[in-house]
């Protein structure tokens, strides 16, 4: 017997398979034709269909890909993460990077079916993994869609319109939206400062206020032909996260005596922010494809913290940031199954700050980043080979301080081997580089409370990561499976530093430590039959962090998900267990155990949708901690929504024309900001 087939066996043998055949008719989709497998191996990806039944019942792209629990990917639908093995997706539309709000409002039934590159290729060569969506357009007509979700626990609400109108090859798109979420929590913590003279601070405080109020109205209209799109779009949004301590009661103890202070904190972060995007792509003859992206965006951020703690501790930043992105790719298909892409992605970023307050200070920070890229990608019967060079070339300047340089390479290599239509081998091997958040690499000093100040470092370095991965994938009638094994070690790794100046402790950061991380994962979907889909995941992580204290963690992950459908009716439940993360390479996190219920009916355009989670659960508690030689922490945090809520969410739209085969894209993207907090 083939080792493969034993392999298969195995894999099988893990779940009481059901001896029925899936549901699922054949029918050409698009160049896939769908014969009793959900889930499709091509040469450098999978092509994941979506049942009727998945695209009736889910109202966004990010439900719709966690209804089809494609292996190996993950999905949290309130947050628009969407992680793998690999690290996390990029999501494209039609080939077009997009972010949050596309996906929020992309329309299930309009999706033809999702390609999951787990080992990107080509253009999507820089991508860790990528989700593309392939999706209808409208010859004529559109659809005006509404949304709107309401929280039933605590204060939370998600309001939306989307409409598309398409005449001839032009579509013209407008969106815009309201969200509101204010989750209390309660908190207590305990920090030891390890002066000459010890020092102990005991915290406490609760309903303290966690609010976010979003705004944003995007317009677009672009122009597709087979042989040219453009596109061009316009945005703004507001934001506003009040971050406040409310009730707070704090004690400073040490061998000279007590000190109690009643603690408030008032703080606050705005932002808005003016955005303009600009696409193009041109098919030039038969193998040559060439694609341009222009983004960029204007950020007023401001932030503001008043802290009373004895004495009164005052932040007030303004910042203007400026961000531009210029993305282009050229593609030769070659013969013998041979493909080239060029890629140059060029970043800038200029901002620039003042500080008043307890501390008056003036930044301005310039930066740029240029990489390029040339992937190369051979494909055989059964294997594939990818070759990926690239160089990455980074200068940031601070005011007053000379420019600081890198140059870093990057290289992917990678090779699959596919035994038979079920199954697939991956190996590959990763050079890269990232370089410390901006908002580190400054000058500022901010007094945190009686003790404690935080302060920049300009003088990090770059980091270098390299590490190799395996990946096997079964696909066989109802059950699909992914079993990954990771390897990451990083170099330069940025970590909190602490020292004594004076009778403070400063806290700043450092490029000195070393990361090692491995993880080995195993995902399986089984589909007994188009009402029923089951989906469960398990995780081993390690971590080590070495340096003047080295840091470990092992931990284990599971989850499960099961989802019913019947008629216009939708059930689905879920759960994940307690998870243990070192964030930052040093915060031990962990979160408590999740679950979650939710109820869906859905006829022609109309939908309501019931969900609660961790019902009858109101002690989950978050725990974060960090110890050093001169500082330790200890903190817990009682979070409404880690414990009982629900929400009802309506959606109604209303359909005009006639469809055929793509729709226009466009992108939001968070605002950065180099402010010091």
């Amino acid at each position: 017997m083939k080792t493969s087939t034993i392999i298969l066996f195995l894999l099988i043998a893990l779940l009481p398979v059901n001896a029925q055949t899936d549901t699922l008719k054949t029918q050409p989709l698009q160049g896939v034709t769908v014969s009793g497998q959900y889930i499709q191996q091509a040469n450098d990806h999978y092509n994941c269909i979506p049942t009727s039944k998945q695209r009736k019942h889910s109202h966004s792209g990010y439900e719709l890909v966690r209804s089809m629990m494609i292996p190996g990917v993950y999905v949290d639908t309130e947050s628009g993460k969407v992680s793998t093995p690999a690290g996390a997706a990029t999501l494209y539309i039609n080939g077009r990077e997009a972010t949050f709000r596309e996906i929020q409002s992309l329309r299930s039934k309009d999706v033809v079916r999702v390609e999951y590159y787990d080992m990107p290729t080509g253009k999507y060569a820089k991508d860790l993994a990528v989700l593309n969506y392939v999706v209808k357009q409208f010859k004529s007509g559109g659809y005006t869609q509404l949304d709107a979700l309401q929280g039933l626990g605590y204060k939370c609400g998600d309001y939306n319109l989307i409409s598309k109108y398409s005449f001839g090859n032009y579509n013209a798109n407008l969106w815009a939206g309201y969200s509101n979420a204010n989750p209390k929590e309660d908190m207590v913590s305990k920090e030891d400062y390890l002066l000459p003279v010890a020092v102990a601070k005991g915290s406490s405080s609760s309903g303290n206020d966690k609010e976010n109020i979003g705004k944003y109205i995007t317009a677009s209209i672009s122009n597709l032909t087979p042989k040219r799109t453009w596109m061009l779009r316009t945005s703004i949004e507001a934001s506003k996260q009040w971050d406040n301590i409310l009730n707070g009661k704090t004690e400073y103890t040490s061998e000279h005596g007590n000190l109690a202070f009643d603690e408030m904190q008032y703080s606050l972060s705005s932002t808005v922010k003016p955005t303009l995007y600009a696409y193009f792509q041109k098919q030039i003859g038969s193998s040559h494809n060439f694609d341009a992206v222009l983004d960029c965006y204007y950020a007023d951020n401001k932030y503001n913290r008043d802290f009373l703690e004895g004495g009164r501790f005052v932040s007030d930043v303004d910042e203007d940031y400026f961000y531009g992105k210029f993305n282009a790719n050229y593609s030769i298909a070659l013969p013998k199954s041979n493909n080239l892409t060029f890629s140059l992605h060029e970043y800038m970023r200029v901002s620039q700050d003042s500080y008043r307050g307890s501390a008056d200070y003036w930044q301005h920070l310039h930066s740029s980043e240029t990489i390029f890229f040339v992937d190369y990608n051979k494909r055989w019967k059964k294997v594939m080979l990818d070759f990926n060079p690239g160089l990455s070339y980074l200068v940031y300047r601070l005011h007053g301080d000379d420019a600081v340089k890198h140059v870093a390479p990057r290289l992917q290599l990678s090779s699959s081997w596919m035994p038979d239509k079920l199954q697939r081998v991956r190996l590959f091997f990763s050079l890269g580089n990232t370089f410390p958040s901006l908002n580190t690499v400054n000058n500022v000093s901010q007094q945190i409370d009686h003790i404690m100040i935080r302060r920049g470092n300009p003088d990090m370095d770059n980091s270098t990561l390299l590490g190799p991965g395996f990946i096997y994938s079964l696909n066989y009638k109802q059950i699909s499976a992914m079993l990954s094994c990771y390897y990451m070690y990083m170099s330069n790794a940025i970590v909190n530093t602490y020292s004594i100046e004076g009778g403070n402790i400063i806290n700043t950061f450092s490029s000195d430590a070393r990361s090692h991380q491995a993880s080995t994962s195993l995902s399986v979907t089984w589909k007994p039959s188009a009402s029923i889909n089951v989906k469960m995941d398990g995780n081993f992580t390690y971590a080590r962090v070495t340096m003047a204290d080295e840091e470990q963690l092992r931990g284990w992950q599971m989850g499960l998900q099961a989802n019913y459908y019947v008629r216009d009716f939708f059930f689905s439940a879920s759960c994940k267990s307690l998870t243990r993360s070192l964030n930052n390479y040093q915060y031990h996190i962990r979160q408590p155990w999740q679950y979650g219920l939710s109820a869906e009916w859905s006829h022609n355009n109309l939908a309501v949708v019931l969900e609660v989670k961790n019902l009858f659960i109101q002690d989950n508690v978050l725990k974060r901690s960090l110890s050093s030689d001169l500082y330790n922490l200890s903190e817990q945090f009682r979070r409404e929504r880690d414990n009982s809520y629900a929400s009802l969410k309506l959606i109604c739209s209303i359909d005009y024309g006639k469809r055929v085969r793509f729709s226009p894209h466009y992108e939001v993207k968070d605002s950065e900001s180099t402010i010091l907090k």
